[in-house]
This record gives structure tokens, C-alpha cells and sequence, in this order.
């Protein structure tokens, strides 16, 4: 029977329904649909297609009771809004649609509050599982989850035992550092949102800190500039704080080099620095971190790690599918980034990737 027959011939199309198009027994259409044994991948696409084209449903419900599950994961987010954010989740939900998943999004936007109840809403719907991206400064709400019975992942961040995907954010910005001293950069000034609300961003400044000292600098040479207003309004807040400091730069000698921690931050930099007319990377130079889109082909090409959120967001769901399988064996991955030398800030050729953009 053809496809149109059955969805045709019954009001509602059934496993029978899938398996039959699908020349297989029902058993293996569940197998195939909540990944409860190894089936061949010829077998396997075989049946994604019947269902496809039967545009068949499961009754979630009966089945989340047979098997306690949902088919529901849980994301929680610092800041949709962020590109960095943003494609890390979409990347869960290409990887989650795969398996027939639902993802349910919650963002904190940089709030411990909203966190928490888009957290306990979650719980609430029974999600298999929780994958964190970035945060800090949560671990009541985390154990809360712990103790609902919630498998909990780590993504950006590492967080005592729970499994976790991860950058080497220290390590990068260490060797960065390095590599700008290396290029003959004697001043520097590190431009952050404050580092309590996110791990990776302590990581970062801390990179920051450890490089310098093993290069020798003095404190005369360095200058940090933590503000709350680098949270929500990176490019206009970086703006309104450097129009005024950057002028200092023409009272010291050498090139004052900007190290931030967000490429936004960096754009705002670069602005203030073009409305005071400081010629870039002349008195002044300029590195982000996230490698944006638009870094490649701003004029002058910003220097930045890369770091792809594509990659973490699939990592993170595979861990996912492990720990709930009781599969893990790696339970801690971590993912090389990139340093990306471009016109903002000139690095030694050694080390680095080169990306003019234009």
C-alpha cells in the first residue's frame, strides 16, 4: 500500500502504518524512533523516510509513560540575543530534531531570577535532561535540578563533576597575549563585562592576567576595565566608556592594546577610537573574541579567537544522548579555538590563522 492510501484510508496513521511502509516489524520502528537498540542505518533511513512521508506522529503522552520520557530537553541560555548564543542553540535543535526531540528554551538574559524559574518551568514539564550554555553564580538552581532528578550538562563551562563541553578559554587568551607581547605590544587594557555572572569569562581574564606575567609585564602596563553596562548594550555601553579613556592613549608611549572579551565590546572601541581620529593599529589596537560574522569584513579587520558554537552545541547533545543512556565515558570534552589575526591588531605569523575578509 502506497503512502496517500494510508494516510487516505485512516483517520490517524499508526506504527503498523510506518512499519508496514517501511517493510520492517513495529518493534523496529520504535527502536528507530527512541534509539533503544543498534539498528543498521540502511533500515534506519528506510523508516525516517515512512515517517516522514506518512507524516507520522507518535502519541507522546502514552509513550512518555511507558518509557519515562518526554522526548523533551531542556536549554537554559545567558543571551539569545547574542550571534555566539544564538547559533549554539540552534545547533542543538538541528542535532535534537534528528532524534525527534523537542527543545525548550529558556533564556536568563544575564538575570539569576529568570533563570530560575525558566529553569523550574522546565523541571515542571518533565525534560530528560538540562544543558546549561555559559552562566555562573547559579549552582543553587543547578543542584535544584540535580535533586528533581534532572541529568544535567555543561556547555561552555565546567561545573564540578556534571558532564561538560568546553573551551579552553584560559589557555587561548594566555597565548594570545603572548603573542602580542611577542609582536612588540607593551601596553595593555582588558574590557569586559564583570566576571561573577560567567565561568568562561574569569577564564578569559585570567588567561589574560597569567600571560602577561610570564612575559614580564609590570601593573604600570596594564589597566582593567570591568562594567555591568557591557551585558546587555556591548557596542553602545563599550562606546560611551573608551570615548573618553582611549585619549589617553596619546599620552603613552607604544600602542595601547585593547584586549576584550566580546567582539561587540571591540566594535565599540573601535568606534570611539575612529570618532577621536586614533589611527588603528597605529596608537591603538584592537582584539574581540567570537569571531562574529561581521569581524571578518569590518574595516579594519578585527583581530579575535574563534570559537565555533556549532561545534559545542553538537557536542553538547550528544553528551546529552549519552548520559541518558548511561553511556558516557568522556564526561569532560574540550574544544580547541582559534586565534584570528587580522588588521585590528598585528600578531607574529606563527600561531595564528590569517583572515583579511576583503
Amino acid at each position: 500500500m502506497k503512502a496517500d492510501q494510508l494516510r487516505t484510508d485512516k483517520k490517524r496513521v499508526t506504527i503498523n502504518d510506518v512499519a508496514h511502509l517501511a517493510g520492517v516489524v513495529p518493534s523496529t520502528v520504535s527502536h528507530v524512533l527512541n534509539q533503544t537498540a543498534s539498528i543498521s542505518e540502511e533500515t534506519r533511513s528506510r523508516v525516517l523516510r515512512a515517517v516522514e512521508e506518512l507524516n507520522y506522529s507518535p502519541n507522546a503522552s502514552a509513550r512518555a509513560l511507558r518509557q519515562k520520557r518526554t522526548r523533551l530537553i531542556g536549554v537554559a541560555v545567558q543571551d539569545i540575543s547574542s550571534e555566539f548564543y544564538a547559533r549554539c542553540a540552534a545547533s542543538i535543535l538541528e542535532e535534537a530534531r534528528k532524534d525527534c526531540y523537542c527543545v525548550l528554551l529558556c533564556d536568563a538574559a544575564f538575570d539569576k531570577e529568570n533563570l530560575k524559574k525558566g529553569v523550574m518551568t522546565l523541571i515542571e514539564r518533565r525534560v530528560d535532561g538540562l544543558i546549561f550554555i555559559g552562566g555562573g553564580n547559579d549552582e543553587e538552581i543547578i543542584r535544584e535540578a540535580q535533586n528533581a532528578g534532572v541529568p544535567i550538562i555543561m556547555g561552555d563551562r565546567h561545573f564540578e563533576d556534571f558532564p561538560s563541553v568546553e573551551f579552553d578559554n584560559r589557555n587561548t587568551v594566555r597565548k594570545l597575549v603572548k603573542l602580542l607581547w611577542k609582536a612588540g605590544y607593551q601596553n595593555y587594557t582588558y574590557a569586559s563585562e564583570p566576571t561573577k555572572i560567567q565561568g568562561n569569562l574569569r577564564e578569559r581574564y585570567e588567561g589574560f592576567l597569567e600571560g602577561l606575567r610570564e612575559c614580564g609585564a609590570s601593573g604600570e602596563q596594564i589597566r582593567v576595565v570591568f562594567d555591568e553596562r557591557l551585558h546587555k548594550e556591548k557596542i553602545k555601553g563599550s562606546f560611551q566608556i573608551f570615548e573618553n579613556l582611549i585619549s589617553q592613549t596619546e599620552d603613552k608611549e607604544g600602542t595601547m592594546v585593547y584586549v576584550t572579551s566580546n567582539d561587540l565590546i571591540a566594535y565599540g572601541i573601535l568606534a570611539a577610537a575612529e570618532k577621536k581620529g586614533i589611527p588603528i593599529p597605529g596608537k591603538l589596537a584592537v582584539v574581540g573574541f567570537d569571531n562574529i560574522q561581521l569581524s571578518e569584513y569590518y574595516v579594519p579587520g578585527l583581530t579575535t579567537i574563534a570559537q565555533d558554537e556549532k561545534l559545542l552545541g553538537r557536542n553538547c547533545y550528544q553528551l546529552f544522548k549519552k548520559v541518558i543512556h548511561g553511556q558516557v565515558q568522556e564526561r569532560h570534552i574540550v574544544l580547541e579555538q582559534q586565534i584570528i589575526g587580522r588588521e585590528s591588531a598585528i600578531l607574529p605569523l606563527d600561531g595564528i590563522k590569517e583572515s583579511k575578509g576583503r
